[in-house]
């Protein structure tokens, strides 16, 4: 008997998500010709026309003089 350790076979399940998952994100990619600053360009127009209330984690927090949590930013559009 052989000491090598058999690897688990890989579910197919598993792997079918993922080559879709991997297509998905290569195709979103070459849309926008692989410039990530392209994609979110976009996606920041796309999120300001949406009309939808953000969240910006992006800005600081200060903590109120009464000592509870603020809640974050929210930027109506």
């Amino acid at each position: 008997m052989s000491n090598a350790t058999k690897e688990p076979k890989p579910n197919q399940s598993t792997d079918l998500v993922l080559q879709e998952i991997w297509r998905v994100k290569d195709t979103l990619s070459a849309s926008y010709g692989h410039d990530v600053d392209h994609l979110f360009a976009d996606a920041r127009e796309r999120q300001k026309l949406s009309g939808h209330r953000v969240v910006n984690l992006q800005r600081p927090r200060k903590k109120p003089a009464n000592g509870q949590a603020e809640t974050p930013t929210v930027i109506s559009h």
